[in-house]
């Protein structure tokens, strides 16, 4: 049985692709959230974790997405919405890739701070800064 404080932290991520699916053009696609509790299954090769892992068909317009609930929690907003961002921005990147996933990973960390650039240029427009 998930505790309370699972069930808020995965909401956490929902609201942020919630927030971000249409803008970045992702409404067609066909997306899954699965959460896990235990960190092990996050292991990257260097012995750490990641918050996120995400997985996706380009071809069929499919995606699933999966969720270190323990590294969630520790993850302030700004930080959570970042990494959500990322994640589906590999929607976007994943059909160019080919040998590997160092270029498409550096893209993606490109293209997440240009969409919050562009984002909060926008906010500032909004309000007159």
């Amino acid at each position: 049985m998930k505790d309370k404080t699972y069930e808020k932290h995965y909401a956490r991520v929902l609201a942020y692709i919630d927030k971000w699916l249409a803008p970045l053009g992702l409404g067609w696609y066909s997306f899954e959230v699965l959460g896990y509790e235990k960190e092990k299954e996050f292991r990257k090769g260097n012995g750490g974790v990641v918050a996120m892992r995400i997985w996706c068909d380009w071809r069929y317009m499919t995606a699933s997405l999966s969720i270190n609930v323990p590294a969630i929690r520790r993850m302030t907003d700004d930080e959570l919405e970042r990494a959500v961002v990322h994640e589906l921005i590999h929607i976007i990147v994943n059909e160019m890739r080919e040998g590997g996933i160092d270029h498409e990973e550096r893209t993606v960390s490109w293209l997440t701070k240009a969409f919050f650039w562009v984002r909060n240029a926008g906010v500032e427009e909004r309000d007159g800064s």
